[in-house]
């Protein structure tokens, strides 16, 4: 049985294919086939402050020190994060050049920091690396909860470093 020709066309858009491919694997948080950037795409602060919110639905959540909402990525690592090429530019991490600081009803003994690949000083909370997200506009802004991206799900944290899921701190989440 003889093989259905294969067009220019189809052949010529294979490379291309290649190239998005290894672009989406790295995007997942997949063993990265594309060097992550070699320059931090968000502006660190001196000092960053964690601190609490309460939202409607949610209850107490973590923010930054301008009230926006943070979160965890649950395919993470402890300690570390799996978030590099373009995932950084829609989720980007909370990252400090000088000391944290732990807001009121914050537990200072779980905010810590870790170093990225590039070098730059990432903010953890109960050893969750600490993003924003792009479509959060403003203060109290929570639509990255539950987005399911980048090789796991995206959600905010209470101030005991357990995920929050609907309102509710996820049963058997520790903040270790």
């Amino acid at each position: 049985m003889m093989a259905a020709p294969v067009s220019r066309r189809a052949g010529a858009a294979l490379p291309v294919l290649a190239v998005l491919g290894a672009a989406a694997l790295a995007s997942c948080g997949g063993h990265s086939l594309v060097a992550p950037p070699s320059v931090t795409t968000v502006a660190s602060a001196s000092s960053a402050t964690v601190a609490e919110r309460s939202v409607k639905g949610l209850g107490r959540i973590l923010v930054t020190s301008t009230g926006m909402t943070l979160y965890l990525l649950t395919s993470d690592p402890p300690g570390a994060s799996i978030c590099v090429g373009p995932c950084p530019l829609v989720w980007p991490p909370l990252l400090v050049k000088g000391r944290l600081k732990a807001g009121p009803g914050i537990n200072p003994s779980l905010l810590t920091i870790f170093v990225r690949s590039n070098g730059a000083k990432q903010v953890l909370y109960g050893k969750h690396a600490l993003y924003t997200y792009q479509d959060d506009a403003s203060p109290g802004m929570v639509t990255g909860q539950g987005v399911a991206t980048y090789g796991g799900i995206w959600w905010v944290l209470a101030p005991s470093g357990k995920p929050v899921i609907t309102g509710v701190e996820a049963p058997g989440a520790t903040a270790t």
